[in-house]
């Protein structure tokens, strides 16, 4: 049987010059996105850096006090995913003054629900102060201090608070004008308070002439500088008393909030200059470092106002610290849970 004549092998085929092109080509653009990925991981450093370097700046411009002792509550409400500050708002002139807490605002954020709540404690609930007794609520600051206060209101409403920023008349101003100051929808009747309030006390402690900066009327979209934003947040004899004036404190954080979103160079300079220094808080470097970092985030959260003693929960009644507001205090503690620590 004839086995087939073999046949010559044919030789591989050389490469051709395009595939060599196309392998230069292909290394080419590699090299090409290697570069820019460099380049943008060394800029990225570069501008975390600078971020890092100014906020830390700024942070140790605060007037920073250590936490003094506290009395805590055992089962207060917490969860891992809000994040709450007290704002305490002082009628104080300086650091060194005291004063009383006219603002007493829990500023929450909720990762879960992407919500900031800012909650109005009101200042004539009737409370029991740790070590006390019974007194209205802004009597605590005035007994002992940022501590006491918050551990009067994880006592009486059943919040953990941990943290806390005071500031006094010349903070708030000073806040107001670093952002340029706030629109307000103001009544006729609002604005002549604010020209009271502006001539019996703020422009005096601004240094100022006691008719600087009156008001001619109200109006939508009235613009407030910083002084009249602080006589705006003090009206009390307009509406529903205490209750309205913390309508009109929430409203002025909302707005200041607003303007921080546009943030610049002029309120950094602002900021760092005319803020801060009046500022005191017991949070730590580190702490309000991580804090800024998640700031700008959370500027876009909406934000959900509310007030404590809510509707229908208090009554009001004389008391041996004059006229009080008498509370349901496990009604505010639930509606407290409810929003504030909702997980959806």
């Amino acid at each position: 049987m004839r086995r087939p004549a073999p046949q010559p092998s044919r030789p591989a085929p050389a490469p051709t010059k395009q595939k060599k092109k196309k392998k230069r080509k292909s290394s080419g653009v590699w090299k090409f996105f290697k570069r820019f990925f460099y380049t943008l991981l060394i800029l990225f450093v570069l501008l975390f850096g600078i971020y890092s370097c100014t906020s830390i700046s700024l942070i140790r411009k605060l007037d920073y006090v250590p936490t003094g002792d506290r009395e805590r509550t055992s089962g207060a409400i917490t969860r891992s995913y809000v994040t709450s500050v007290l704002l305490i708002g002082t009628d104080g002139r300086s650091l060194d003054e005291r004063g009383r807490s006219d603002t007493m605002m829990l500023v929450s954020v909720n990762t879960a629900t992407n919500k900031v709540s800012t909650t109005s404690f009101m200042r004539d609930c009737y409370v029991e102060i740790p070590n006390y007794g019974w007194d209205k609520l802004n009597a605590a600051y005035s007994y002992g201090g940022p501590e006491l206060l918050m551990d009067t209101i994880e006592h009486n409403f059943g919040v953990r608070i941990d943290d806390y920023v005071c500031i006094n008349f010349l903070s708030f101003a000073s806040i107001v004008d670093s952002v340029g100051g706030i629109d307000v929808d103001l009544s006729d009747a609002e604005a002549e308070e604010i020209n009271v309030i502006l001539q019996a006390e703020v422009n005096e402690l601004m240094g100022d002439d006691r008719y600087a900066d009156l008001l001619s009327g109200g109006g939508k979209n009235v613009h407030l500088v910083g002084k009249q934003a602080l006589a705006y947040a003090r009206i009390r004899h307009i509406g529903n008393a205490d209750f309205e004036r913390t309508e009109r404190q929430r409203r002025v954080v909302d707005l200041v909030m607003n303007k921080l979103k546009s943030f610049n160079p002029i309120m950094l300079k602002n900021l760092s200059t005319k803020v801060l220094p009046d500022v005191t808080t017991n949070m730590d470097t580190a702490k309000l470092y991580l804090l800024s970092l998640r700031g700008p985030m959370w500027l876009g959260y909406d934000r959900e106002p509310m007030q404590i003693p809510a509707e229908g929960t208090y009554y009001g009644e004389s008391t041996p610290s004059g006229d009080a507001l008498i509370v349901d205090f496990d009604s505010n503690y639930e509606k407290l849970r409810d929003t504030v620590f909702a997980k959806d």
